[in-house]
């Protein structure tokens, strides 16, 4: 895919985003009503008992993480997702050239870690007050890698500098 006309945007790159995230989301739920679904006919015992069993628990979640892994690999090598193809957004390797498996391992694990965290501790906080600051914490810790784009002086998000991407805009297709 030729790219031609330099840098996505900060916005554009927030809209993908957003976009995306729905996308994950989706799969995500599917994902996880698979593993549901495959822990209930093992087990005869109802979703409900699934946080009662540690190895069913981790099983579940390593699931889920894979196949979110998967997605977002098979997308970024290819180099778009769907949320990038609507908005015209290409990923590349900061010489221009397609992702590799470093790349994607990197740019992934920061997303995770950065972002992961946060959801859970905001439930624990709603029933335990003194986690309120750790949650907000976590809260910043999820918008750090946007709010890098705006200090970086080629306004990549975190994950991409740390990962060697970078967005780019994508030639319309005809």
């Amino acid at each position: 895919m030729k790219i031609t006309t330099g840098p996505a945007g900060w916005w554009r790159r927030m809209f993908a985003f957003l976009y995306e995230l729905l996308l994950l989301i989706a799969v995500v739920l599917l994902a996880g009503g698979i593993s549901q679904g495959v822990f209930q006919l093992l087990t005869g015992l109802p979703v409900t008992a699934l946080p009662e069993h540690l190895l069913a628990s981790a099983l579940h979640f390593t699931w889920v993480m894979s196949v979110a892994f998967a997605y977002c690999a098979w997308c970024w090598r290819g180099g778009q997702t769907l949320a990038m193809r609507t908005w015209r957004i290409c990923l590349v390797k900061s010489d221009g050239s397609p992702l590799g498996w470093r790349e994607v391992g990197i740019r992934f694990a920061v997303v995770v870690i950065c972002t992961l965290p946060c959801a859970p501790f905001w439930i624990f906080a709603r029933h335990h007050a003194d986690l309120r600051i750790v949650a907000w914490l976590l809260t910043a810790l999820f918008f750090l890698p946007y709010l890098w784009a705006l200090l970086d002086k080629e306004r990549r998000f975190l994950h991409d500098r740390l990962a060697g991407t970078q967005l780019l805009i994508a030639p319309p297709r005809v």
